[in-house]
């Protein structure tokens, strides 16, 4: 250790410990491994107060990672800092220092688990890491198989010393697990493992004439064939117990010797990814196997689920009765919930912008509504729509990959308005009656006015009243060009007003486009909307109508112009040929279409 000081490795000490000094200082080495370890520690603590996600990875790697947009940078650094102090903390008595901890890292479907994970290991480099994607490895019937080789394979590529395991351990890869041996025998012998043990290897002095009597009428209800199945299993039980012992030897070995390894620092990370899509079976065996075999000071455990996904398949095995919740904070110390990601983040992450695009539009020679300038608005708008609804993850990604069909399935030449399908997906897959009573015309509601009279509540009244106000007054962006439609507007006989307005985003409330477009396509296009279903005569005078409002409300880009605007687009771009037989057709052709996750 003085050597290596000696030959200028002293990165971490203080500006003030000169080389002479250095060379003056006569002290044990472990000494010196105790300051080593207290200055490097500080820099590696300084190396992550924050983690650059904005960014792909400029290290070369071995897997490829995109920026980060939903800004989860600081939850890892948050963890790391945690974990690091859980896991080895020199401030605790020496006894004390190591811990092993295992956190739960909880997460909704969707919400990038597996990207954070990931990218989270690659950050850690000053430690010993080990990944384990849980349902790749499903197919396994052991999950200890799984940890123990995940361990070896990747430790063996950190680590200066050998990462091997003794041959008097090697029976534990070819025995059963114990739960699995227990629910074997008992399926084959009518009694469980603990039964047998009971009758061929009692171990109570007591009562001895008793027990022979018990002994004898037992055993005469066994063939020698089911006693020497028990026989074979119990042995292989124990056998199982003493090389786990001798395991968890080895593993606590491993962490003491990375201790001493120059350039690695504990505790050693064990990330387990995708437990929740692992079989029930499999999921609950991994999570005791950490539990149990695992359990060694030095050595914290990450493992991310879908909690509420993960208790489900915990009921599955152990019954819908069973407390899932309790029995899982048995194998965490702690959990740690992502926040759930913006949803226009979250489907600039998981969905197909391409479609979305101007380019691939005006390529194709299809229209969308409301138009944008680039994907990322598109998916604003439509997120927009999809938290009003309060839909989950899995639920926006499928909307959106539907909407996406519908679009890349367009002949040349046609159009749709992806917001009115959005807003149908969502009644769709939130209240599938109500959306059959809105697609057939059928919609009826009844109330009371001020009075206790009845009265008729409106198609958007009642949909309104399903949003919270937050919701209801967010914004939507129309990206209008007013020049491509018209130069001049229409006022009266032949009559014409120069069109004034600009390009721009323009903004108009959920609330209004639900209330003025949305319900007005299912309630028949009733009162000022009866244009959307005139004859070609009259056509031309309700778009002189709608030039005309255009050029008497002229007030630039503002809230109060949108909704003219857009049924001066209906009109001219006839997106009111789209009926609601047409959008029927398109939810309900694509409805069938579920996303499973990205490959």
């Amino acid at each position: 250790m003085r050597l290596e000081f000696a030959q200028g490795k002293t990165k971490g000490l203080p500006q003030y410990i000169s080389m002479r000094s250095i060379e003056e200082l006569y002290l044990p080495d472990f000494v010196w491994h105790y300051i080593k370890n207290i200055y490097l520690r500080g820099n590696l603590m300084a190396d992550i107060n924050g983690f650059d996600w904005s960014t792909p990875p400029n290290r070369k790697i071995d897997e490829y990672f995109s920026a980060d947009k939903l800004d989860r940078a600081r939850y890892a650094t948050f963890l790391t800092r945690l974990l690091i102090q859980e896991g080895f903390d020199e401030n605790r008595p020496q006894e004390e220092q190591k811990r092993n901890y295992v956190i739960n890292l909880n997460a909704e479907w969707g919400a990038g688990k597996t990207y954070f994970l990931k990218r989270w290991s690659q950050e850690l480099k000053n430690f010993p890491v080990v990944y384990i994607d849980a349902w790749q490895q499903d197919y396994s019937d052991d999950p200890f198989l799984t940890v123990i080789a995940g361990i070896i394979k990747q430790l063996s590529a950190q680590a200066n010393f050998a990462i091997t395991i003794p041959n008097k351990a090697a029976s534990i890869f070819k025995a059963v697990a114990p739960a699995i041996a227990q629910g074997l025998t008992k399926k084959i012998t009518g009694i469980d493992l603990n039964e047998l043990n009971t009758l061929l290897f009692s171990d109570d002095e007591g009562g001895e004439t008793e027990n022979v009597e018990s002994s004898k009428q037992n055993s005469s209800a066994f063939s020698p064939a089911v006693k020497a199945l028990a026989q074979n299993l119990i042995k292989e039980h124990e056998a199982k117990s003493k090389s786990i012992e001798v395991i968890k030897s080895k593993l606590a070995d491993w962490v003491s010797k990375f201790e001493q390894q120059e350039g690695k620092e504990l505790p050693i990370f064990v990330f387990i990814d995708e437990l929740d899509r692992c079989r029930p079976s499999y999921a609950v065996e991994m999570l005791e196997t950490i539990k149990h075999i695992f359990d060694v000071k030095g050595i914290v455990f990450v493992v991310a689920t879908d909690t509420e996904q993960l208790q489900h398949t915990i009921k599955s095995v152990y019954g819908e009765g069973f407390d899932a919740k309790v029995y899982l904070g048995r194998f965490f110390n702690s959990r740690y919930s992502l926040k759930r990601p913006a949803l226009s983040d979250f489907l600039n992450v998981h969905a197909d912008r391409t479609k979305f695009d101007p380019e691939y539009l005006k390529s194709r020679n299809i229209q969308i509504l409301p138009q944008t300038e680039k994907a990322e608005t598109a998916f604003a708008n439509i997120s927009v729509v999809l938290d009003a609804f309060q839909v989950s993850a899995r639920a926006a990604i499928q909307i959106t990959e539907r909407i996406t069909a519908i679009i890349a399935n367009l002949p040349s030449g046609k159009k749709v308005d992806i917001l009115v399908l959005a807003t149908l997906f969502c009644i769709y897959e939130k209240d599938h009656p109500l959306y059959e009573e809105i697609i057939s015309g059928r919609f009826k509601r009844e109330g009371k006015n001020d009075k206790g009279e009845p009265r008729k509540i409106s198609l958007s009244e009642f949909l309104e009243g399903q949003i919270l106000d937050i919701y209801a007054s967010t914004e939507l962006l129309y990206f209008i060009d007013p020049e491509i439609y018209t130069t001049r507007f229409y006022i009266s006989n032949m009559t014409y007003q120069r069109n004034d307005y600009c390009k721009g985003n323009y903004p108009v409330l959920l609330s209004e486009f639900i209330e003025k477009i949305f319900c007005k396509i299912f309630n028949g296009f009733e009162s000022d909307f009866d244009f959307l279903y005139a004859g070609f005569e009259d056509r031309i005078s309700e778009l002189e109508k709608a030039e005309r409002e255009l050029a008497n409300i002229l007030s630039g880009i503002s809230q109060k112009v949108t909704i003219p605007w857009v049924n001066y687009i209906y009109i001219k771009d006839k997106y009111d040929q789209i009926t609601k037989e047409h959008y029927r057709d398109f939810v309900e052709l694509s409805s069938p279409l579920d996303y499973m996750g990205d490959s």
